[in-house]
């Protein structure tokens, strides 16, 4: 019978993903790598994502909600430029508290 899957492990290669991806780029990070920073095996990598494009995919989609999430929350209702400035600022601040993730997609 298999395992469990353990949201611990699964968010550990997340966050080495991340910091691999930011630092060399998406092509220049080995899944092996990623393994090793996360704490993990190889194999284990593979037991959470299937392929190393699942990893990449389900990475982005993490950390876009959570942008999303930072740009969205106490929306402002008022109409005009305050909805446009409030988005902006949330941005630029997430990038701010967030440099490892705003930089993963850049290289």
């Amino acid at each position: 019978m298999a395992r469990p899957k353990s949201e611990d492990k699964r968010n550990a290669i997340l966050d080495a993903a991340t910091h691999l991806f930011a630092e060399r780029g998406l092509t220049a990070a080995p899944t092996s790598e990623i393994s090793k920073q996360a704490g993990v095996a190889e194999g284990t990598l593979f037991t959470y994502f299937k392929t190393r494009t699942d990893l990449i995919n389900a990475l982005y989609r993490e950390i876009k909600l959570e942008l999303a999430d930072a740009m969205m929350s106490d929306f402002p209702g008022r109409r005009g430029w305050y909805r446009l400035r409030h988005v902006w600022d949330r941005y630029v601040n997430w990038g701010i508290a967030n440099p490892t993730s705003a930089r993963c997609w850049r290289n």
